[in-house]
């Protein structure tokens, strides 16, 4: 097991263990995330890195070891708090950003549609444009929208621009490190490491449920001499 404490975090973890049936998705990892940092959450398909952003989401209740956001175990309280981007981003297709905006506005008291518009207006986005008429990665910017439009304490983004063509990726990117909060923390999955890691503070590396590296991205390009990329999949 190995082991990652640091003094006063936003999120503690401790021999957070959770399993699916036959299959351990995680293995009794402890790990503290301090605030005001993005982390890059790494690793192979099926290495459990949404399982863990699960967790902390509040999604998945049932779990052996401990998870705490700002002293409080994942639940309807911490969801007030955690602002969560899934890898699969779904609205019915004949609604619009526009009535999502207003469900978001009526549910969340943290939710800046101000900065939500923004961010729409940023991406190239029309509000009164149904779903059904948009694009994946038209779909997925706008669930980013309204995810950075909430003053959060714990930000959760699984795979941010997985559906996000090369072009915009960049806009994404910068709309990301404008809108962070650096008295928060964020959490990212993702799989394009190269084109992401301008955004990490840190990095953790999850293989078959367990940490196997973690690091601060500086030190760790400056140790091994190598791109970031390279490193992680060494590990």
């Amino acid at each position: 097991m190995l082991t990652l404490v640091q003094e006063n975090p936003l999120v503690r973890i401790s021999g957070l263990t959770k399993r699916f049936k036959e299959v351990t998705a995680l293995d009794d990892i402890t790990i503290d995330f301090p605030k005001g940092e993005i982390i890059g959450l790494l690793g192979e398909n099926g290495s459990g890195k949404t399982t863990l952003l699960k967790v902390l989401a509040g999604l998945y209740m049932e779990y052996g070891g401990a998870a705490e956001i700002d002293g409080d175990k994942p639940s309807h309280i911490t969801k007030a708090k955690v602002s969560y981007l899934p890898d699969k981003v779904r609205f019915a297709n004949e609604k619009t950003p526009e009535e999502v905006i207003e469900f978001y506005r009526t549910y969340f008291d943290d939710f800046s549609e101000e900065k939500c518009r923004e961010l729409l207006q940023r991406f190239g986005l029309e509000a009164e444009k149904p779903f059904k008429e948009m694009s994946k990665g038209m779909v997925e910017k706008v669930q980013l929208s309204l995810v950075m439009a909430r003053k959060a304490r714990l930000y959760l983004l699984d795979e941010p621009i997985g559906g996000v063509d090369g072009n915009a990726r960049e806009v994404v990117m910068d709309a990301i490190l404008d809108n962070f909060d650096p008295e928060s923390s964020m959490i990212v999955v993702t799989h394009q490491i190269h084109e992401m890691e301008r955004l990490f503070d840190r990095v953790v590396v999850l293989k078959e449920g367990r940490i196997v590296g973690s690091g601060i991205c500086e030190e760790l390009i400056e140790k091994y001499g190598k791109p970031l990329e390279e490193i992680v999949r060494g590990m």
